[in-house]
């Protein structure tokens, strides 16, 4: 069995931003690395990144070193800074042969807040910074595959970068459950799917600090790294099911990242039971109709809907029962600092789950939502 590693990620460097990648008239701005009370963080326009205290908390995971040294994230990391960064992608290969993933789909980690910046201008260059820097890093290695990031409070120049980010070699275009307080079915953001659509790529709504009123909230990391964290992807999942986005795009194809499958039966039942009851409503009040044409599971049996599973989820037999074996996904989320060292054979070694469902979440349904 080949094993598809649907979402892996690559940890950010000065590389990144570096004047290969960053447009000239942003280079003065670029994000630097700077190092305070022994721990290392992005200074971006003035702000620390991550912030692991006080309101709006969150912990990205990068910056990885400084003047080459690990930092306070990386330093008990099994992992090389040649394998974190991409500085040498023989590294990763190495880690992934020792974990039997025959090929990685990877994910940013320094885009996994939003704003990062109040300047959408800005935070499109960034964006066109680390694409250009992940195409040129992964050099056409067929076993490293890698998602595109746009700025959707810009949306023409993320129209522009879809389509940029397609001859670079991208399968996927990464967003946030939401962007910042819009919903990912705002209608301003209609030229982005229409793009995306274009270019056959593959939409991935991935976990991440997106909604700032969710995130402010909270000022204890702990908390923080759930609710704020996770939430946003139950919202980009309503949004895309109840507000028509999926009629207007029927083959696009979607993927829930990193949020693992456990919410799948609570949101789907809910959604389903208000999906009839505002159908019912509506025949009274035309405003309160639902503005998708089917109910959430119909749009799942489609086929082109996809959920990431941790691989020790309890209820993943009881998911696979509701929504089948064809909708879900194996991700290791290497290197990240939370993640399940050897995930893939922890998966393969579960008895509570079919060899079919094994089969289809390690390869076949990874192969099919990215089209490897």
């Amino acid at each position: 069995m080949v094993i598809i590693d649907a979402d892996a990620h690559v940890e950010e460097c000065p590389a990144t931003f570096s004047d290969k990648y960053l447009d000239p008239l942003f280079r003065s701005r670029r994000p630097q690395v700077v190092q305070s009370d022994g721990r290392l963080y992005w200074l971006v326009e003035d702000q620390l990144y991550p912030r692991l205290v006080g309101r709006g908390c969150h912990n990205m995971g990068t910056p990885t070193h400084y003047r080459g040294e690990k930092g306070f994230y990386t330093a008990g990391k099994p992992e090389s800074l040649e394998s974190l960064e991409l500085s040498d992608p023989a590294a990763r290969l190495q880690d992934m042969d020792a974990e039997e993933l025959a090929v990685q789909v990877l994910y940013p980690s320094f885009f996994l807040v939003y704003p990062l910046v109040a300047n959408p201008v800005l935070g499109a260059a960034l964006c066109s910074s680390y694409n250009r820097w992940m195409a040129d890093v992964t050099g056409g290695i067929d076993r490293l595959r890698w998602a595109a990031v746009v700025d959707l409070g810009d949306v023409p120049t993320a129209v522009r970068e879809v389509r940029q980010a397609k001859e670079l070699g991208a399968v996927s275009v990464m967003v946030l459950g939401t962007v910042g307080e819009r919903l990912l079915d705002h209608p301003c953001l209609l030229p982005f799917y229409e793009a995306m659509a274009a270019e056959d790529l593959t939409l991935a709504v991935h976990v991440g600090w997106s909604c700032p009123p969710l995130s402010n909230l909270y000022d204890h990391l702990y908390p923080s790294t759930v609710i704020p964290f996770i939430v946003p992807v139950l919202m980009g999942f309503t949004a895309l099911l109840s507000g028509g986005v999926l009629d207007r795009f029927p083959d696009l194809r979607v993927g829930f990242l990193e949020a693992g499958c456990l919410w799948v039966h609570f949101l789907l039942d809910r959604l389903e039971h208000r999906f009839a009851f505002t159908r019912r409503f509506g025949k009274h009040v035309p405003e309160t109709a639902p503005r998708a044409a089917c109910s959430p599971l119909e749009y799942l049996r489609r086929g082109n809907l996809f959920i990431a599973t941790e691989v020790e989820d309890p209820l993943l037999p009881q998911v696979l029962d509701l929504v089948g074996e064809d909708r879900l996904l194996f991700s290791s989320d290497m290197p990240h600092g939370d993640r399940e060292r050897f995930a893939a054979r922890t998966l393969r070694g579960r008895t509570d789950i079919s060899e079919s469902a094994k089969g289809k979440i390690l390869e076949a349904n990874p192969r099919r939502l990215y089209r490897i």
